[in-house]
């Protein structure tokens, strides 16, 4: 059948439901069955035309409900997500944004004590013999290396 572009819908205020669409939905139905929203990216980035092009418009929203929805499978449970995503004064949940939020400067954290740990293991020289080349990257014919944090850390997480 005919895919049709993802459907129009924000989970910004409603992360609760946004976690169980994610494993579990029938808001995009192909061929009668309901696609998990953890799944629209690989129907739509293969797909041409309209879908593909409205794909594009919530790609990044997307991604956003992934960081969060990849974040609430990390808990047991929903009491012991809120517990870490709510105001510790008040006990108010945070809202969407400010999730992100933590979640972003998290992983920057995260990525740079990655990036940290591979420098110290090779001893400040990525690019010595022992890393054999795994911080390298070409760009129009030239050898390169990786600098940024993320990036250096990935690459350390893959070795």
């Amino acid at each position: 059948s005919k895919l049709q572009g993802p459907p129009l819908i924000h989970f910004s205020g409603d992360i609760e439901r946004l976690c169980r669409e994610w494993k579990e939905s029938n808001l995009l139905t192909v061929d009668g069955r309901g696609i998990p929203v953890k799944y629209w990216g690989e129907f739509f980035k293969k797909s041409k035309g309209r879908a593909h092009s409205v794909w594009d418009s919530i790609k990044v929203e997307w991604g956003n409900w992934k960081f969060i929805a990849e974040e609430w499978e990390r808990f047991s449970d929903a009491d012991a997500f809120w517990s870490e995503y709510s105001n510790p004064e008040t006990h108010n949940k945070l809202s969407y944004q400010q999730i992100l939020n933590r979640l972003v400067v998290r992983r920057a954290e995260k990525a740079a004590q990655d990036a940290a740990d591979a420098r110290e293991f090779f001893g400040g020289n990525l690019d010595c013999p022992d890393a054999d080349g795994a911080f390298q990257y070409s760009k129009r014919g030239r050898t390169h290396f990786l600098s940024k944090d993320d990036a250096v850390a990935k690459r350390w997480k893959e070795l």
